[in-house]
């Protein structure tokens, strides 16, 4: 306990070396030697943080790593084979294979067992530091560990909530590293560890569209709203325009009738199905439902556009593009379009239906697109 972080320090200049020197660079010891160096200087600094004295987070939380991959090492190589008095190798009768002993690995064990509920809260400093790599790591040692027969043996294993609850950090952390297949696996293991939160659903379903599953999107989706219910419209959008896409319209009628059933105040939901209605029955069908969507959320800029493209459609039917009535329908759809394009910029779908109207109508606004 007197040894301070920096006794530690100089130890581990020394022992570098006989990690790199031939006669020692494959002994256990040599590993286990260095790894129990890096821990305690972990432990030193934690012991410090706890009586007031300031210290370097993430200096700390990488010792606790890179004590985690020299013991890991030390384990690989702590095997020594059972010789007979003549120093021949003793075969296991069971195996068929030679018998072997080891030396360290019960204190290697103890050690980072020990340290269990100290690898999720350093995956907790690295991911505020924005170091994802390190606390995808820290997340999965955590998670392997607390789920090993080591950790039951010591009684210190955790339950599934708390190891689900971790992975989900984990998920996210591969995905922050832009590392989709790693995020959607975690994600996965989160959910079926029994964590199943809104957040994850959501984390869950960005990295799908990321890696462009479409099958598996459309699965996870249907889970969501089947767990969530109405609370996110996103969940109901995805099915919908699965739905679409297969031609599947009872199915989409079914939803839609469903979700508006459960909340009549969300606008998205009243958006879509004046998009199914118009596929499906035409313009005027589907005028209602595009002018609810915008009456529940004026600044929702889809159903702006939407409802503005209607009724631009609606004026262009019958090719008299320069018609009374083409013209009053196009005074009726441009504060629509011009408010969504507010909203939406760089929409270019919302700038080539506002250029044709100024065209038609030769307005100087065009010039502003």
């Amino acid at each position: 306990m007197t040894l301070t972080v920096d006794n530690y320090k100089n130890s581990l200049k020394k022992i570098n070396k006989a990690l790199e020197h031939e006669e020692t660079k494959d002994k256990a010891e040599t590993w286990w030697i260095a790894g129990k160096i890096y821990y305690s200087i972990y432990d030193k600094m934690m012991a410090n943080k706890a009586v007031g004295d300031k210290i370097n987070s993430t200096e700390a939380a990488k010792a606790l790593i890179d004590g985690y991959d020299k013991l890991q090492v030390a384990l690989r190589n702590d095997s020594i084979a059972v010789v007979d008095k003549k120093g021949n190798p003793i075969t296991d009768k069971k195996t068929g294979k030679p018998k072997v002993k080891t030396k360290f690995s019960q204190e290697i064990v103890n050690k980072i067992v020990t340290h269990l509920v100290d690898y999720s809260a350093v995956a907790g400093d690295f991911f505020l530091a924005e170091d994802w790599d390190n606390a995808y790591k820290a997340w999965d040692i955590y998670c392997n560990i607390a789920k090993s027969d080591w950790a039951i043996k010591k009684r210190v294993n955790e339950p599934d909530s708390v190891i689900g609850y971790n992975r989900f950090y984990q998920g996210l952390a591969a995905y922050q590293k832009k590392d989709y297949d790693k995020a959607v696996e975690q994600l996965a293991k989160a959910r079926n560890l029994g964590y199943r939160k809104k957040a994850l659903y959501d984390a869950w379903i960005d990295a799908l569209i990321k890696q462009q599953d479409t099958i598996y999107l459309v699965s996870v989706a249907h889970e969501a709203h089947d767990m969530l219910g109405a609370k996110d419209p996103r969940y109901v959008r995805i099915l919908i325009n699965h739905y679409l896409k297969a031609k599947n319209y009872d199915e989409a009628n079914a939803l839609l009738d469903e979700v508006i059933k459960s909340d009549s105040t969300v606008a998205e939901y009243y958006d879509l199905k004046g998009r199914l209605t118009e596929t499906q029955a035409g313009i005027d069908a589907a005028l209602p439902f595009y002018r609810k969507a915008v009456e529940l959320k004026p600044d929702f800029g889809m159903a702006l556009f939407d409802l503005g493209n209607a009724i631009y459609n609606k004026a262009i039917a019958n090719n008299e593009h320069r018609s009374k009535d083409a013209l009053n329908l196009y005074d009726e759809a441009l504060p629509y379009l011009e408010k969504a394009h507010q909203i939406m910029p760089h929409n270019e779908n919302i700038k080539k239906v506002l250029s044709r109207i100024y065209y038609v109508t030769g307005s100087k606004k065009i010039d502003e697109l």
